[in-house]
């Protein structure tokens, strides 16, 4: 790329900096929604307010919490929610691996669950469980590694390695490396090496290989005991190792305070599903604080033998679920938790020869919590007539719409935060009836900056040499402001501006004209008002 000269400093919009940046990068870095205006000689650049100000949102949903299941190796939708309607063509296509119709428990007319799934039955019925139909992706890619990593970052682009997740969280804590929250963002138990919860400069979960170790951090604040064993140079080493680990494993104090400071529930299992869902359990009674978690149940590629092992899957799925959700009632939490079923595709319709049954395509997903308000199906199910050549059936329902809409409804996201989050086109939102979509994002009267209804415009432009970057704020009732600018690093750079400014437009040197050490890249302006509400965006540096 040619560097111009460098007090020649631009700000592009998106349609302009394809040329740069690929498309997925370039909003991760925008979409940190700002607050008013970049200023390029005589023209003016405006942004829209992020509406997550809201203090109604912010106030109503901020304990909403959400579980994340993850059931690897491809688990088979069609012997998990069984269409009744067309149950002589499922059941033609599965002779030796479909559930009889004698130990089936009827949702409804058309769909119905094996009974060894029954112990969500009560959910069920009390309004707390929902399936969307054949969740998918165009082009399903039957590889474990390859589709778990798409349904992890949301693109079958093998350039973008961060999750989808941790683009969510990029774009709202864009100093988490200088200063990173009291409490974790997520927890991820098992499922090694995905990506959900990668950005491009870290990742935003605090990941443990096992629930044991988990356990081991919760009860003792530590993530390996140290027993003084330093009586040769082996010993020595190890200790030093284990008390460097202990010392530099962010969180494991605070979860420990969370853990203790909730009660053990006696129903769990000593099942390592059972084990995940009790500690998060402990940690959400306890005041965590942490919004997401990721839990794994293994063992869901049934090519032979799928008629058992499906079945002692399933029954440990759903008896953990309805225990997990017995606890948390029992403590008055289970209406902030919404938990969230999903796997790397399906499987085949036609059984294989080992009475099992080959990766497949579009799956269930199945959501779980009191927040639901009703049951229900959401979405077609596949045609089973319609299948592809390999025998596969077409998804009703991108995943990305699932995803984005869990974000809209269920944690409040904003339509910009959603973007950054999930690659491609908008997705459709599913509309799930979970409470943020009852608010219209309007101006809040009592915020000090004023919204603008302008889009962000496609210009480019030089900045004027003799101003540098200018932030142009306005703001209709006097406040503290303080302005910071970052690198992608979360490094300040930059001038700082700290002062109590009256109500106006108010014209702030973000760089001076005369700076000669600000490299060509991506910054960030960062503004905080009376100590508390954030706005933030980007602009790049030529």
């Amino acid at each position: 790329m040619k560097h111009r000269k460098p007090n020649e400093l631009h700000l592009r919009s998106h349609d302009l900096d394809h040329d740069h940046w690929d498309r997925r990068g370039f909003l991760r870095t925008l979409g940190m929604a700002g607050a008013g205006a970049i200023s390029f000689g005589n023209s003016t650049l405006s942004v829209v307010e992020s509406p997550l100000l809201s203090h109604a949102i912010s106030d109503a949903y901020s304990d909403r919490i959400l579980v994340l299941i993850r059931l690897k190796g491809g688990n088979d939708g069609l012997n998990t929610i069984v269409p009744l309607y067309d149950f002589d063509l499922y059941a033609n296509k599965r002779p030796k691996i479909h559930i009889p119709q004698n130990n089936l428990y009827k949702l409804n007319d058309n769909f119905g669950i094996p009974n060894f799934m029954n112990s969500v039955v009560p959910m069920w019925n009390e309004g707390a469980m929902k399936v969307i139909h054949g969740v998918g992706y165009e082009n399903q890619n039957l590889s474990h590694f390859k589709s778990s990593e798409i349904w992890a970052t949301t693109t079958p682009d093998a350039e973008i390695t961060s999750g989808w997740m941790g683009r969510y969280y990029e774009g709202k804590y864009m100093d988490y490396m200088n200063n990173p929250p009291e409490k974790p963002l997520a927890i991820q138990i098992g499922g090694g090496g995905n990506l959900i919860f990668d950005g491009d400069l870290t990742t935003y979960s605090f990941s443990v290989s096992s629930p044991e170790r988990l356990k081991r951090v919760a009860e003792n604040g530590t993530l390996y005991e140290n027993i003084d064993n330093a009586n040769n140079l082996h010993g020595q080493q190890v200790s030093f190792l284990r008390e460097a680990s202990n010392t530099t494993f962010r969180y494991a104090s605070v979860i420990n305070e969370a853990y203790e400071n909730s009660k053990a529930f006696d129903s769990y299992t000593n099942d390592n599903f059972d084990l995940q869902l009790n500690l998060v359990s402990r940690f959400i009674k306890g005041g965590l604080g942490t919004k997401v978690y990721m839990v794994s149940l293994g063992g869901f590629d049934t090519h032979a033998n799928q008629p058992e092992r499906h079945e002692a899957l399933m029954t440990r799925l759903t008896r953990a679920i309805q225990t997990f959700y017995k606890d948390l009632g029992d403590y008055g939490m289970a209406e902030k938790v919404l938990s969230m079923t999903f796997s790397e595709f399906g499987r085949r319709v036609a059984e294989n020869g080992s009475s099992g049954t080959d990766h497949g395509s579009a799956a269930p997903i199945m959501l779980f919590g009191p927040a639901l308000k009703g049951n229900g199906f959401i979405g077609q199910h596949p045609d089973l007539r319609a299948l592809n050549k390999k025998g596969n059936m077409a998804n009703s329902k991108d995943f990305r719409a699932v995803y984005a809409s869990v974000l809209t409804n269920w944690l409040c996201a904003d339509a910009v935060d959603v973007s950054n989050a999930i690659s491609g086109p908008n997705p459709e939102l599913l509309g799930l009836g979970l409470g943020c979509d009852e608010f219209s994002f309007s101006c809040d009267p009592i915020l000090p900056l004023h919204m603008t209804d302008d889009p962000l415009l496609p210009l480019h432009a030089a900045v004027n040499a003799d101003q540098g970057v200018i932030l142009y704020l306005t703001i209709n009732e006097s406040a503290d402001v303080e302005v910071n600018v970052f690198d992608v690093l979360g490094r300040k750079v930059g001038n700082t501006i700290s002062s109590r400014l009256n109500s106006g437009k108010h014209n702030l040197s973000l760089i001076d004209a005369t700076s000669q050490s600000f490299p060509s890249g991506q910054y960030f302006y960062k503004i905080t008002t009376n100590g508390d509400k954030t706005y933030s965006k980007s602009f790049l540096v030529k």
